[in-house]
């Protein structure tokens, strides 16, 4: 293992799997945080020692996959409030390669019909192609400006919040991997739905380059 003090690398966090890479040419294939500091699994004993700088390239496919799942969710989210009502709100999320899925607070299974009017909507804001806007404010700023549904899935630690912006769509509190624009999501299919437990309903879905895999 090697323990940064900082990394581009993103660690598993928010329910969005890790980065994979290399650190100095040897492969890493795991990454999570230890407290404040940045823990990456290499697949052999590194090369490099304690105190050394190094230099880390992410696996661009892996992280763009991620991303275009985690933009996703978003999207998928703010389209299940306006088809379904206000009272959706994200209970929980899980972010792989493969496929994705969002936990919503909602009373009963999602129908056949209703699942494909949030899926074309979903798809609509792909294709609007709006620009994500990443800032970040004081956390009571954010309130006052947006309220608490920016905390999807549960509150953000820090007085300072990142804020992950679809003009017009959603705003959410969030600290992880996104695309610069809806477009890149490409399209989106939501591929299941269920009653986990009473009052949560998961939605199972893919986007992007797995889509078409």
């Amino acid at each position: 293992m090697v323990i940064l003090d900082r990394s581009v690398a993103y660690p598993t966090s928010g329910g969005q799997l890790h980065d994979v890479g290399t650190i100095n040419g040897q492969k890493f294939d795991d990454v999570f945080k230890q407290g404040s500091y940045i823990v990456h699994v290499l697949s052999e004993k590194p090369s490099f020692k304690e105190g050394d700088t190094v230099k880390i390239e992410v696996d661009k496919e892996w992280r763009t996959q991620l991303s275009q799942h985690h933009t996703a969710t978003h999207i998928v989210n703010a389209a299940a409030r306006h088809i379904l009502g206000d009272h959706i709100n994200q209970a929980g999320a899980k972010k792989t390669l493969k496929r994705s899925h969002l936990d919503i607070t909602h009373f009963a299974k999602v129908p056949y019909d209703k699942l494909k009017e949030i899926e074309k909507e979903a798809n609509e804001i792909v294709n609007q192609a709006i620009d994500l806007k990443l800032s970040f404010m004081p956390r009571s700023d954010a309130e006052q400006k947006y309220g608490m549904t920016i905390y999807q899935g549960g509150a953000v630690p820090g007085k300072n919040i990142r804020l992950v912006e679809i003009p017009g769509v959603d705003v959410e509190a969030c600290g992880g991997t996104h695309l610069n624009n809806t477009s890149e999501t490409g399209r989106i299919k939501i591929t299941k739905s269920q009653k986990i437990q009473d009052g949560i309903v998961r939605l199972t879905f893919t986007a992007g380059i797995v889509y078409f895999n």
